[in-house]
């Protein structure tokens, strides 16, 4: 009997507030850490992947290297037309071969080979497979007049892939009425349902916070050099220093706050400033780069990600820069919104050597601490 997966993934992230199912989660699509385990499973024999119209060219790019049939399917409106057009593209697929078909949500990468395997081993013996977990949760019903406590083991958490004969789930959805999954239909027009033992682990990512939990914190580095030339200001970490010197630079060439925009920008694998502000570019021309960086940690967050700390270090043999550190500090924990103790500078010389030493340019580096967004 032919197994098939179908993957529905056409859904608009709309309690997340973005397109949560084509998000990097730990180095990876969700959608892909998803397909993985589908398409590792010996027992599944094609995977029909559902997506919304304008992600169909990613999802048959995703699709193009897999070692097993796969196909990428428009889906409808909701989840239960998505999975209705999957379906029927099942029965073409299966011709007069009896199948079995998984439902699948996309937004559950963590469900195991095994977990798959059980389901649709349960569905050949019994027509329907549905993994559930107890409920770890004190629950309570809405009444009328408030609320009443319920028993958690009269309670159980339904999960996915549902397992079933692709006919009968067909039959099921023939009636072109909407659910929240495949379970409630095939209860209402076919028969009970037979539950197996789920997966605590298989859970649905419903909020941005549950991506970015997943994530290791990651650490990023930069540098900067800048020429120094006679009539320039001389302005490191957003601070006015008087010096018969300044930086010179497309912007105000703040050095160690642009190694500190890059520390942040590769921490979060993101382009580096010569591609976000480029140099003959004329809307950066004399830009106050504390204002730069705030534009780069706001970047930085809409990926998932927040500033833990920085750490940078000023190279240059002239003027003494120590009175000065404690104001670039402030300066660069307000434009990136942490407190001042999780920002630290340094200066130092190069002891006469090299351009820094020979007073013809100033130099920085530095290094940041990236942890996942809690919000």
């Amino acid at each position: 009997m032919k197994r098939i997966a179908i993957i529905a993934a056409a859904g608009k992230g709309t309690r997340a507030g973005a397109d949560k199912i084509w998000m990097d989660m730990g180095g990876k699509l969700m959608i892909e850490r998803t397909l993985s385990a589908f398409l590792s499973c010996p027992e599944v024999d094609q995977v029909i992947l559902v997506v919304a119209k304008e992600r169909l060219k990613d999802a048959e790019a995703l699709l193009s290297c897999a070692r097993k049939p796969c196909l990428a399917v428009v889906g409808g409106d909701t989840r239960t037309q998505s999975v209705r057009l999957a379906l029927l593209r099942a029965k073409q697929e299966a011709g007069e071969q009896a199948a079995l078909v998984a439902v699948h949500d996309g937004a559950r990468p963590y469900v195991t080979p095994a977990l798959i395997k059980a389901c649709f081993d349960t569905a050949e013996k019994t027509g329907s497979a549905v993994p559930v977990t107890p409920s770890v949760d004190s629950l309570r019903r809405k009444t009328e007049t408030g609320s009443q406590a319920i028993s958690r083991e009269e309670v159980l958490c339904v999960q996915t892939p549902q397992c079933f004969t692709l006919s009968s789930l067909l039959g099921a959805f023939s009636h072109e009425e909407e659910a929240s999954d495949e379970a409630t239909l095939y209860e209402k027009y076919v028969a009970p349902v037979t539950l197996v033992e789920g997966d605590p682990k298989n859970r649905k990512i419903t909020y941005l916070s549950d991506i970015y939990e997943q994530s290791e914190p990651r650490v990023g580095v930069g540098f900067d050099v800048h020429e120094l030339r006679v009539g320039r200001p001389l302005v490191l970490g957003g601070v006015i220093i008087k010096h018969d010197k300044g930086v010179y630079g497309h912007s105000d060439a703040d050095v160690p706050v642009h190694a500190i925009m890059d520390a942040l920008l590769t921490a979060a694998n993101l382009p580096d400033i010569g591609h976000l502000f480029p140099p003959d570019d004329p809307r950066y021309e004399g830009a106050d780069s504390i204002k730069l960086l705030q534009q780069v940690a706001e970047k930085v967050k809409e990926v998932g990600w927040r500033p833990v700390n920085v750490s940078a270090e000023i190279m240059a043999e002239k003027p003494k820069l120590a009175p000065y550190l404690s104001q670039m500090e402030r300066n660069v924990a307000q434009a990136i919104g942490i407190s001042e103790n999780r920002v630290k500078f340094a200066a130092t010389t190069t002891e006469t050597l090299g351009i820094v030493g020979e007073e013809k340019g100033i130099a920085a580096h530095a290094v940041a601490l990236l942890a996942p967004r809690k919000d």
